[in-house]
């Protein structure tokens, strides 16, 4: 049977502006995983942030990270399913999860934007949208230092991306990195056929609810125009559950803006978590 990790890390200061996310992720672990004995990552919510090699909060969420990171080492789970406050959170998880199979990870990253600025190229500093970058080896030293194996460009497929920064599309363009953007979530295997000219075989989901078109689910930290439907969304994971060994899930920056987002929600994961996930 399939070890299965459930890693509740409220951390808001990859955002750093204030702590509704913190609650939010709170909320979507009690709504959706009621049962669920999750690891929990204590995030101080009150805590002054300061600014390191250009990133807000530096010394708090590496710190984290690092614990974070070492602890799925020592537990060594097969799938890692994250509840989370910033996108900042998927460091550890994706990380550790391409060092347990070896680079064969497709990271698909259902996110209106592209979490793939560096340091030196961040507007705000905000660690939220350096991840994917600091994934793949380009980002604070801090986290860097403690890859044992980048994330290369051929295991990123955005999905739902629509918000980018001009670095970050043109390191896109560069690198080569899968898009799918809204207009294609008209195919449900767009996501899937993309993967499997890769070749790759294991996959982890990253849900940035900001992905969803903000008419449907309001709910969100960085509210978004535009967007895929939910229902189209539905379609892409359900394909992609029958096609690939699913590594893990997340679902991050949600906010409690009294749009009753949160059953939505929890129908959408619930297609996910409903099957224990299949052997590597």
């Amino acid at each position: 049977m399939p070890k299965v990790e459930y890693l509740l890390y409220p951390e808001w200061q990859g955002y750093g502006v204030d702590a509704s996310v913190h609650y939010g992720a709170l909320s979507v672990a009690r709504a959706v995983f009621p049962d669920a004995a999750f690891r929990r990552v204590e995030s101080p919510v009150d805590e002054a942030l300061t600014i390191a090699e250009g990133v807000l909060g530096l010394s708090s969420i590496a710190s984290r990270f690092r614990t974070t990171l070492a602890d799925l080492r020592e537990a060594a789970p097969d799938c890692v399913i994250t509840v989370g406050g910033t996108c900042g959170v998927e460091a550890a998880p994706v990380a550790y999860l391409n060092e347990r199979y070896r680079g064969d990870l497709a990271v698909v990253w259902f996110d209106a934007h592209g979490d793939l600025n560096a340091p030196a190229t961040s507007p705000s500093g905000h660690f939220h949208g350096m991840v994917l970058r600091t994934l793949l080896g380009d980002g604070p030293e801090e986290y860097v230092r403690e890859l044992r194996r980048a994330l290369t460009p051929g295991q990123i497929f955005l999905a739902g991306t629509r918000d980018l920064d001009p670095g970050e599309a043109g390191y896109i363009r560069d690198a080569g990195i899968s898009v799918t953007p809204p207009e294609a979530f008209d195919d449900p295997l767009a996501v899937s056929t993309a993967i499997r000219v890769r070749g790759l075989r294991h996959v982890y989901l990253h849900f940035d609810v900001d992905c969803f078109r903000p008419d449907e689910f309001a709910d969100t930290l960085m509210r978004t125009a535009g967007g895929p439907s939910l229902a189209s969304v539905a379609a892409m994971v359900a394909d992609l559950r029958a096609s690939f060994h699913m590594a893990g899930f997340s679902v991050v920056e949600y906010v409690d803006r009294g749009g009753g987002s949160l059953t939505r929600l929890r129908e959408l994961l619930a297609r996910i978590a409903a099957h224990e996930p299949s052997g590597p």
